[in-house]
């Protein structure tokens, strides 16, 4: 009953030092903090000795990792127990030294979420003060392309209409060569979020996730069904307390993945019901993208590049500039 997938993904905080546009931080209810070393020694134990399906731990969820001052130690502790570890971050607390002690731990990818090709824009779209901040990412970012290193770097830019829509080829020329990845994407809705995608009246019966989600273990050791539910609304149960397989046996899970395989969604109460991962036409969705072909690209997790739309665990990796 567990979803076919080999990737736990570890919301170790939700603090952000930054309120993006496309974010709906403010509407964040759900308790605040950062996860305690201790709790996720625990937890990542407890899944592994529950099931040997996961294979890669990831640092991502909605913060801002290196807020955590305790992420070295989990990011080691997950390599230790012989994972692979992928990464998101804003960049905004990254130096040269932090990307070295993560190469060295042996991080397989770092995805960066940077959206300007220019102080302005960049100011903008992150909704920042600091004028000089895109600079010294920047900087960072060229440093980090040019060294040897093992930890591929990805860059992702979301697009705000009338923002930095004018800046998406300059942005493109900047680093398509100094990086492994480049993605250009329109931002989606986080649920109910936000309203940058029309919700369309064709929709899948399912956007796969119920059958093929990385695990999403929240900041407080709750799972939650789904990464773009920000708030929390489809909490399945508290990993702290429950199995997996409780959890997964639950009835809130039963019931989701009930909806997801009739199509059903009226009266049931779910925010799946007018969710925008549903909508079957998603031509729109991708801008570019520097590796991979968009109509596929889109049915994957950014992570790693596993297929959720037909259920297909895929583990695609970014090739590491044309080594691969």
């Amino acid at each position: 009953m567990i979803p076919v997938n080999s990737e736990i993904r570890f919301e170790t905080t939700n603090l952000c030092n930054y309120s993006c546009c496309i974010c709906p931080r403010e509407k964040l209810t759900r308790w605040k903090g950062t996860m305690d070393n201790k709790l996720f020694f625990d937890l990542l134990d407890k899944i592994l000795a529950e099931s040997s399906q996961y294979k890669i731990c990831t640092f991502s969820g909605f913060g801002e990792p290196f807020l955590d001052e305790g992420i070295f130690e989990k990011i080691k502790y997950a390599r230790n127990k012989g994972l692979e570890v992928l990464m998101l971050t804003n960049a905004s607390l990254l130096n040269a030294e932090k990307f070295k002690t993560l190469d060295d731990l042996g991080v397989s990818s770092l995805r960066v979420s940077f959206y300007g090709a220019s102080r302005e824009t960049y100011q903008k779209m992150h909704n920042v003060k600091n004028a000089d901040i895109f600079d010294k990412i920047e900087k960072v970012l060229c440093h980090v392309s040019r060294i040897r290193r093992n930890t591929r770097l990805i860059l992702s830019y979301n697009i705000g209409k009338g923002i930095n829509d004018d800046d998406v080829e300059k942005w493109i020329a900047f680093w398509k060569d100094r990086t492994d990845l480049l993605e250009v994407w329109r931002p989606h809705n986080w649920i109910d979020g936000r309203e940058y995608r029309v919700v369309q009246s064709e929709k899948l019966k399912t956007c796969g996730r119920p059958f093929n989600t990385p695990l999403q273990v929240q900041v407080d050791g709750t799972v939650n069904m789904c990464c773009f539910d920000f708030n929390g609304q489809l909490e399945l149960g508290d990993l702290r307390t429950m199995t997996l397989e409780e959890i997964f046996k639950s009835p809130r899970y039963l019931k989701i993945r009930s909806c997801h395989e009739s199509g059903e969604y009226e009266g049931s109460g779910l925010i799946c019901e007018n969710c925008d991962q549903r909508n079957k036409d998603k031509s729109d969705v991708m801008v570019y993208n520097s590796k991979y072909d968009i109509k596929e690209r889109v049915k994957q997790v950014s992570t790693t590049y596993s297929n959720v739309i037909d259920g297909r665990e895929r583990l695609l990796r970014p090739p590491v500039a044309d080594s691969q």
